[in-house]
């Protein structure tokens, strides 16, 4: 260009032209990427500001995935509490129908002996100890069972009426069965025998109806349930009617130093407090003990699935929060970086127009010198 002469008119149409092609392609790109700013050398501020916003709601959302999976999780856990409840009153109800299948209490019991009665084999009547022994030579609360299973009932029917107990009699049929009842007629109780040798049987206090079995069965069954219920209640590994230890608590992740631990709990029988097996039922204050207990369970599992359910609302307020802040960031670069598309198509129209107009008058400038040519030809 430097080589060639232009006339001053032509000069400044070009320059008119090659601006106005110029203020075209930046448009032409605004107008393809929806931007007006696309780096940093078209504004620097906007451009790293909006590059922040951007940044940080990219890192948040990156929770959303964590927060969504501990958002099942919780449920599934909940889930398993509402299945178990309805197991433990399923078991509540066979327990109270179990009550009204028991009989009365016997007024006696027996005791049986067998062969194989060992020394230091104990029984225990009424809170009185008495211990088997080898020798003859018995002391107070002691009964011989080195010979026949009959001699050593006999011998401890001889021990309990040394011991001058005012609560029990006792009868001996010689054949190696003992008869105890309560001199004052009332009915045996749970615990007033006891013994340590499985070589001497003790009678139940109520006979078992095919009735109470069944129940005992289907109580079984149900507390059974609850505890494979519990080992099913996992999601994603995660497992928050596990156990009480670390390992099953559940730890969501907010930011890089912002959680929120749920903790777990122990959701079995055994970890709810049901401990009685139903092979204790003989009347129904034994039947109450487990029914006691159930309730028990019923109220820590309420308590439990509240603090699931005040967790839960809590990681759900979190990944509502983190969607919209995320939003007013996106938002907030968008208003930095992002173009008027209205504006940018009226500015396209205008540069165009002025681009047919910078041709014109060009063309026009060049003119004079085509005359000059004419002079020549």
């Amino acid at each position: 260009m430097s080589d060639i002469s232009l006339t001053s008119g032509m000069r400044a149409n070009l320059l008119s032209l090659q601006s106005s092609v110029k203020l075209l392609d930046r448009t032409q790109e605004r107008l393809s990427t929806g931007k007006k700013v696309n780096s940093a050398l078209d504004n620097p501020v906007n451009y790293f500001t909006a590059l922040d916003h951007t940044t940080r709601a990219n890192d948040l959302l990156a929770y959303k995935d964590g927060i969504s999976e501990a958002i099942q999780t919780i449920k599934a856990a909940d889930t398993a509490i509402t299945a178990i409840t309805t197991l433990i009153n399923s078991a509540k109800a066979t327990a109270e129908a179990a009550k009204s299948t028991v009989s009365s209490a016997s007024t006696s019991q027996t005791l049986t002996f067998s062969a194989g009665i060992t020394a230091g084999a104990t029984v225990v009547i009424g809170g009185d100890t008495y211990t088997a022994v080898t020798t003859t030579d018995v002391a107070a609360g002691e009964f011989y069972v080195g010979g026949t299973a009959a001699a050593a009932a006999t011998s401890l029917a001889a021990a309990i009426a040394m011991s001058g107990t005012t609560t029990f009699n006792v009868s001996d049929n010689g054949q190696g069965v003992l008869t105890i009842s309560r001199k004052d007629g009332t009915a045996m109780e749970a615990g007033d025998i006891t013994d340590t040798s499985s070589s001497v049987t003790e009678s139940d206090i109520a006979a078992n109806s095919d009735e109470l079995v069944a129940k005992r069965a289907q109580y079984t069954t149900l507390l059974s349930q609850i505890n494979d219920l519990k080992d099913d209640a996992y999601y994603k590994g995660k497992n928050l009617l596990g156990g009480t230890t670390a390992a099953f608590d559940l730890t969501v992740k907010f930011g890089n130093s912002h959680t929120l631990t749920v903790e777990g709990f122990d959701g079995s029988a055994t970890g709810l407090g049901i401990t009685t097996a139903s092979s204790t039922w003989i009347d129904e204050t034994t039947i109450d003990v487990s029914i006691t207990q159930l309730e028990s369970a019923l109220s820590k599992l309420r308590i439990e699935s509240s603090k699931l359910s005040s967790n839960l609302a809590v990681v759900n307020a979190r990944d509502e929060w983190i969607s919209s802040v995320a939003n007013v960031l996106q938002t907030g670069a968008d208003k930095l970086t992002l173009a008027d598309t209205n504006e940018e198509g009226a500015n396209m129209l205008m540069l165009q127009t002025r681009q047919s107009l910078s041709t014109s008058a060009l063309s026009l400038s060049a003119q004079a010198a085509q005359s000059v040519l004419q002079l020549f030809q």
